[in-house]
Parts: structure tokens; sequence; C-alpha cells
């Protein structure tokens, strides 16, 4: 099991095709390429005069989100279960009925996880401090919802609404999250500004989370209540130590609570220990 956290294409041997990159990230000579056949045969060569005999003969490489999702199967009683990763970049996953994915031509309502690439959706009212971000990524135009909510640029952001100079060039999410949580000794201004960048990623992803939800329950009329959240991401988890709380996550929980249809509800588990390597050991046993 290969957990990959960029955008690629399934393949029925298992495999994915890599179709871009995200998150600043641009290793040449890949793109169109299959991520998980290089691996296999490295550990083939790896264990090819290994005492043990030890022979690999598929892989099965999945998305982060997808990986996360599996994950949150280990929590019983839900109707519906829903993958996420808010860190250096955004994404989600779910389960949908094989007759609501036109594409796939099934009559059949068994239930298939499916990796939604949210993070390539161009979100209405992003400002102008937005698109001055997305004009200096290595991928302009694409991945407009993650460059406004995810680790990856929120310190672009910071910087491009404050003078860059002001900041060491290392400057990223992690110092803005200590700006926020420790603000003594920081500008009041740069203060604020950072929390509010913070909140409006938090509330961004309550609401994809919310508007998700209303697919799941319009796909399957009066039987999805109860959601189970699998979340991973060092933005989402992101812990005030002072404090003892993860202020990220309680925003998320506060903005859905206003959000969500009248009689569904969604529980974000505990963050959960090695999610990428528990998922990814699943897709390997299916």
């Amino acid at each position: 099991g290969y957990c990959f956290s960029y955008p690629a294409a399934a393949r029925l041997n298992g495999d994915a095709v890599l179709l871009r990159w995200t998150k600043g990230m641009d290793i040449p000579g890949m793109v169109g390429e299959p991520v998980g056949e290089p691996l296999l045969k490295y550990l083939n060569n790896r264990f090819k005069n290994s005492s043990k005999k030890i022979v690999f003969d598929s892989i099965k490489v999945i998305n982060d989100t997808i990986a996360c999702l599996f994950a949150g199967f280990s929590e019983v009683g839900y109707d519906s279960y829903i993958g996420l990763i808010v860190g250096t970049g955004t994404n989600m996953a779910c389960l949908m009925p094989l007759n609501k994915i036109a594409k796939l031509n099934m009559k059949s309502e068994d239930l298939i996880p499916v990796n939604l690439e949210s993070g390539n959706f161009n979100p209405p009212y992003l400002t102008i401090i937005d698109r001055m971000v997305d004009a200096i990524s290595n991928n302009k135009g694409s991945q407009r919802f993650e460059k406004a909510v995810s680790g990856g640029y929120l310190a672009d952001m910071h910087q491009t609404i404050f003078n860059t100079s002001l900041f060491d060039a290392d400057f990223n999410g992690g110092d803005m999250a200590k700006m926020i949580n420790d603000p003594e000794g920081y500008d009041e201004e740069q203060v604020k500004v950072a929390k509010w960048i913070f909140d409006r990623s938090a509330q961004l992803v309550a609401a994809t989370i919310a508007g998700l939800v209303q697919v799941l329950v319009e796909q399957s009329p009066g039987k999805i209540k109860k959601i189970c959240l699998a979340a991973d991401g060092s933005v989402f988890w992101g812990k005030d130590v002072k404090k003892n709380a993860t202020p990220y996550k309680d925003k998320v929980s506060e903005e859905l609570k206003a959000l969500l249809p009248e009689g569904v509800t969604v529980t974000i588990i505990d963050e959960m220990k090695n999610p990428n390597m528990v998922g990814a050991a699943i897709s390997a046993l299916i």
C-alpha cells in the first residue's frame, strides 16, 4: 500500500499515474508516469538476494484522503464517512453510491470511495490577496481553494498583505500559528491578520464539509444522519500548547453547527496515529 498525496489517475492494476504536481512541488519527468511501479521495482530489487525470498507482485496507490477515510472505518455506528486533509495542502474523500457517479454508468447502489480533489475547487468571493498569492505560485489558476486554506500558502498570504521584507525568508504557517498563540513581541496588526487568515481558512473548510454533507444526504434520502469525519494535517490539528487546545479544529466544529442540514451531525473523531499508514495497509488488503 502506497499513500500518494497528489492528483493521480487510478489504474486497474492498483497503480496510479501522476496528473499534476500541487503544493509547490515539481519533480521533472514524473507527470504522466506511474508512481507505484518504481517503488515496486525498488522493493523487489532490494529483496532479490534476501534469504526471506520476498516478492512484491502488486501495489495499491491511494490518495491520502482515501487513506484517512479508510482509517476512519475503525469508528463504528455511523451512516457515512468523510476523510479530510488540511495540512500543507487540502482535499476530501467520501463514500458515494456507484449509481450516482455518471461516468461509471452503473446501476448498483453499492458504495465506492471517491477522492474529490476538492483543493482544486475555485470558490467565489476570493480576494485580491488570493489572486496575488495565486499569481506567484508555480501552478497559477489551479488549486484555488487549496491556496486559500492550506498551510503551504497561508504564510504567502500573510506576507503578501504585509511587506515581505518584514519576515524571514522561511516564514511559514507554523510561524503564523506561534504568532497567534503567543503574540508577545509581535506587531498587534500582524497578529490580528494572522488570526483572520486562520479563521477564514477554518470557515471555508467547514463550508466545504457542509456542502459535501448536503450532497451525501441528497444521494441517499433518509439514510444519512450521523457522519464520521476523519481528519489529518498539521493545520487542522495545530495545538495551542498554553491552552491545551486545538483552535483550528474547534473553529471548524463551531462553524459546522450553523451550516449542517437539520437533523444531520458530523462527529470529528480524535486525531489518529499514522492514518496514512493505516489506510494504505487497508488498501493493500482489499
